[in-house]
């Protein structure tokens, strides 16, 4: 159970169940749904704030470009990501933010100078610095998200930007600059991309690239709503894309441009990905059948989502219809942004939230064994919270390290509506966007995979109405708990320092391969024992929705201080078991340092 304070609200499953009849109904009308948290809590605007907004205080200054508003080109609409990770090695986390820019009167990318990306590097005083210019990072493509990850085992995290036009591969120089290696590496996607997400799916050692793309957008079309006013489009009326799987092949040596490994190859039709096109927006890989070899799960935007299994031959097969995790509880395909991975019930399976449309709820789908997944979003209290808005990135985290996992959400419309705005939009938000914009959602975790929704509207997370869409969390300042970074698009970045976890205890994993020259684990399970509780989590940053968290693993400890044991899956399949020791530091475990057993 949480032990911060803050007002809650929690639907019964047989209240949830009669509003949602009536809430369907409206939904079927043409009518927007309600604000979906309207009663219950009370005034809790003197209660304690559980963040504390620190862009002021860190230095950062960034506010993303849509680009000129009023023609409704819906790429505008779908951005920006946001990326925490420690490129120079430092110790600290430093941050990336994807900006996007102007589209010309065809809807096509307009570059511009003044319009982009921006590094800014974690200082030894905690303060962040702009070094877009120096590091090469400042690409001006009209962005959408980005990944990191090492992609030539030299112990430095790359990254790779998804964009609206071609896609960007840079490779860090370990300097404190990175180079364009795109076209040398033979990366060539030019679709509009969004999620994407790093695994070494061969398990040769070599981290690969799913690249999830959406719809072959046609800027001439037109999406009126249902009044007759100009609207966004929504995916369903264009075709959805097939994604992109690109196999590393390793680091070569130096070519005729001088340029550094690694190579890749497009294997999309070989492993069966190309088959299906679908309008991705998130992605997560992890292992789902508990095999030891990683599986592929994408969002879809108003279309079945996809779960393509690992055949550990090179190819996958398409079981999301299956394996329960296709549609809705009613059996329907949802509008799916976002996605959260993580054990929420602690009984060592992989759990999913995926984020949805106003009128739909967001749909939590609980792993039940190896074969699949069971949809619960009523029964775990997430569905009626959810219904009249839309999500986007969103996290499983132990915000309070009580030792389980609690939900955010990032919110914001895509599309007019008709009935009165709930909240003020933040001051931030320019006039054409505030009537897309949409207050955030935390909902709190009773330790048994049942969650109730934090109502403090004092809380600057939770009080602010933007239109939010890339959501990372990390320890920005190594003291033990969980710091948020939210992307809003046409507004500035929001970072969130937490106050909520002062009285408990934990411990972060950071998990390397030291024959990958210290490279983080992308794609182990780490277990940590202590006390009389076992906690599950995965080195897999590339969750949530276009964006990168911190690749350390967190575990929130309770009132236990110390820790028995930590145990690992390798992404190779081995297994083994570190002794444990106090808790509120961070370690590192190394593969090949421990006692190898057998799970």
């Amino acid at each position: 159970m949480t032990s911060f304070d803050c007002p809650t609200l929690t639907y019964l499953p047989s209240v949830r169940l009669a509003l949602l009849s009536g809430l369907l109904l409206l939904a079927g009308c043409g009518e927007d749904g309600p604000p979906g948290e309207s009663a219950g809590a009370g005034d809790p605007t003197t209660e304690p704030v559980l963040f504390e907004d620190a862009n002021r205080d860190l230095g950062v200054e960034f506010s993303h470009d849509a680009g000129r508003t009023g023609r409704y080109f819906m790429p505008e609409m779908v951005p920006p990501g946001v990326a925490l990770f420690d490129f120079d090695r430092d110790g600290d986390l430093d941050l990336y933010l994807v900006n996007s820019g102007s589209l010309d009167d065809r809807g096509q990318p307009a570059p511009d100078s003044n319009v982009a990306n921006r590094l800014y590097r974690q200082n030894p005083d905690g303060q962040f610095e702009d070094v877009s210019g120096a590091s090469g990072l400042a690409d001006t493509g009209y962005g959408m998200g980005v990944a990191v990850g090492d992609l030539n085992n030299d112990g430095y995290p790359d990254l790779y930007l998804s964009n609206f036009g071609p896609d960007r591969l840079y490779l860090n120089n370990r300097d404190g600059t990175f180079v364009d290696v795109t076209a040398a590496a033979g990366i060539d996607n030019s679709a509009w991309t969004t999620s994407v997400a790093l695994a070494d799916f061969d398990r040769d050692g070599w981290l690969d690239l799913y690249v999830t793309n959406y719809v072959d957008y046609r800027a001439d079309t037109k999406c009126p709503d249902n009044s007759g006013r100009p609207d966004y489009c929504g995916p369903h009326v264009f075709h959805g894309q097939p994604d992109r799987l690109y196999r590393n092949l390793g680091v070569e040596p130096a070519g005729d441009d001088g340029l550094p490994g690694p190579r890749f190859a497009d294997v999309s039709a070989t492993a069966g990905i190309s088959r299906q096109g679908g309008p991705g927006l998130g992605v997560v890989c992890a292992d789902f059948d508990d095999d030891g070899w990683p599986d592929i799960y994408v969002a879809n935007d108003h279309a079945a989502n996809f779960l393509w299994i690992n055949a550990r031959d090179g190819t996958f097969r398409e079981e999301a219809f299956f394996r329960g995790g296709a549609l809705s509880a009613q059996g329907r395909p949802q509008a799916s942004m976002g996605i959260a991975c993580g054990d929420i019930d602690g009984n060592g399976r992989i759990d999913l939230l995926l984020t949805h449309l106003e009128g739909e709820n967001n749909a939590l789908y609980l792993g039940v064994d190896e074969t699949g997944f069971r949809e619960s979003s009523h029964q775990a209290g997430l569905a009626m919270p959810s219904l009249g808005f839309t999500g986007f990135g969103t996290q499983f985290l132990d915000l309070d390290n009580d030792g389980d996992l609690d939900l955010l959400v990032a919110n914001g419309r895509v599309r007019r509506v008709t009935r009165k705005i709930e909240s003020s939009p933040d001051e931030s938000v320019p006039e054409f966007w505030k009537i897309y914009a949409e207050r955030n959602h935390l909902f709190l975790n009773d330790g048994a995979g049942n969650f109730s929704q934090c109502q403090n509207r004092n809380d600057p997370l939770l009080s602010r109405v933007e239109v939010s869409r890339g959501l990372a969390t990390g320890d920005l300042d190594n003291d033990g708990d969980l710091d948020v970074v939210i992307g809003n698009t046409a507004g500035p970045v929001r970072i969130y320092r937490n106050q909520a976890a002062d009285d408990h205890h934990w411990l972060i994993v950071r998990a390397v391969l030291p024959d990958r020259e210290g490279r983080m684990a992308l794609g182990a399970r780490v277990k940590v024992t202590a006390g009389d509780t076992a906690r599950l989590r995965l080195v897999q940053p590339a969750s949530s929705y276009l964006s990168s968290s911190d690749p350390r693993v967190h575990f929130g400890l309770g009132d236990v201080d110390r820790v028995t044991s930590i145990e690992v899956d390798w992404p190779d399949g081995t297994h083994e078991v570190f002794s444990g020791g106090e808790a509120d530091r961070i370690v590192t475990v190394s593969k090949g340092t421990g006692q190898e057993s057998k799970k």
